[in-house]
């Protein structure tokens, strides 16, 4: 970033967006690398008033599509469960453990992509490469209607999974680079608030669709389900193309109606506040150099053990082993979908409620022990299968809360 010598003696003043040293010529330069960024004069001081009316300003935009985006992500990644437990199961004779598989194979592209996609992302911007590869696993959402064996869903899964990857790394990147530190719990509950929201759409609009769109056209409940989220997801990456900001000193230019110049001096002045530097490329050397911290592999080896103690994805497989005294299935189709949206609504709830206490109080230690005494008892709960089906199932709804 290009940067003009600050004017002395700055004058404040608060009907002001930002004091007087906000330059008259803020422009655009291009680098030799092809990369735009924009040339401002700093400025020293924000009007508090006009900082919380960027920041809204950056929720209303921003968190809006981000929070869509996500939502999708969350839907295409697991409603492999709902269509399995509505009739894909029978329709491709899966009586094996297929579902695992599933899994599996998305979980493997996930990762494969995870590291190479924060690479990219460096260089090509948030902007480009998270709807790009949105609308890449939009449309193998859609593949997914028309499978008829269980091989074609695994690569369709690998490859969702490998799309998918970029989704974490790329949006909080984007939240780290607009938002100050004391903002972002809260603003990355709002997306973790994402998974239940998705979940909940998922399970409700494959209920939907096993009841009023079962064999239209000649087609299954749960493949109109992969047709209809794929196209959904399509079409939010294209709003992403145009509302997704880039970073402070290289912005989208297609996000300037709503970030204009003002605000991007303000995002600058906001960064320089708590001396956070501007968004580089990753080189194998910075690589190596983050790899040798604890931080780095600390958070490798607590995620996937974090993620092997959240077995509500499979509350809607349990309930179907379920059966009447005759022998017949507990639940319909319907409720198989419906009946893990109570937990998912719990999930929503008190992640918001934690996160936001959390950011309010300035402390993290005390949360994050209530979220694992909460994960813990769960497990035990499941682990001792207590002969009561009722505190059997308040175990299932209890790991929603620790997921």
């Amino acid at each position: 970033m290009a940067a003009c010598g600050k004017e002395s003696n700055p004058t404040f003043k608060k009907d002001q967006a930002v004091i007087s040293t906000v330059p008259e010529n803020v422009g655009e330069s291009t680098s030799s690398d092809g990369i735009t960024t924009v040339d401002r004069q700093p400025i020293d001081q924000v009007d508090p008033k006009q900082e919380r009316a960027f920041v809204w300003r950056l929720d209303l935009f921003f968190l809006a599509i981000g929070f869509l985006g996500y939502t999708f992500k969350y839907i295409d990644q697991t409603n492999i469960s709902n269509a399995y437990v509505s009739g894909m199961k029978e329709d491709l004779h899966l009586y094996g453990n297929e579902l695992n598989y599933f899994t599996t194979y998305f979980n493997i592209g996930y990762m494969i992509m995870l590291y190479p996609s924060c690479i990219i992302t460096s260089y090509v911007g948030p902007s480009v490469w998270l709807p790009l590869s949105e609308v890449f696993w939009g449309v193998l959402t859609c593949c997914l209607s028309t499978v008829n064996k269980a091989e074609q869903v695994y690569g369709l899964r690998f490859l969702i999974g490998f799309c998918e990857g970029t989704t974490w790394p790329g949006y909080f990147t984007i939240i780290s680079q607009w938002y100050l530190p004391h903002e972002i719990a809260l603003r990355m509950s709002l997306y973790n608030m994402a998974q239940p929201v998705g979940a909940i759409i998922s399970g409700a609009m494959q209920g939907a669709l096993s009841t009023n769109l079962q064999g239209a056209l000649g087609r299954a409940g749960w493949r109109w389900a992969f047709l209809i989220n794929g196209v959904c997801t399509i079409f939010i990456a294209l709003i992403g193309f145009i509302l997704l900001p880039g970073y402070p000193e290289r912005p989208n230019p297609l996000s300037r109606f709503y970030l204009q110049d003002r605000h991007l001096a303000i995002a600058l002045a906001r960064a320089r506040r708590v001396g956070r530097k501007p968004q580089i490329g990753i080189t194998p050397k910075s690589f190596v150099r983050a790899s040798k911290s604890w931080v780095f592999w600390a958070v490798a080896i607590a995620w996937p053990i974090g993620t092997n103690t959240v077995p509500s994805n499979y509350f809607n497989l349990w309930l179907k082993s379920l059966k009447n005294p005759n022998g017949t299935a507990k639940y319909t189709v319907a409720l198989l979908n419906y009946l893990p949206i109570v937990g998912q609504a719990a999930q929503l709830v008190f992640q918001v409620l934690v996160c936001g206490f959390s950011d309010y109080l300035g402390v993290r230690l005390p949360f994050l022990m209530f979220h694992s005494a909460i994960s813990i008892t769960s497990l035990a709960i499941l682990i001792v299968r207590p002969s009561n089906q009722h505190t059997y199932m308040a175990g299932w709804y209890l790991n929603y809360l620790g997921a």
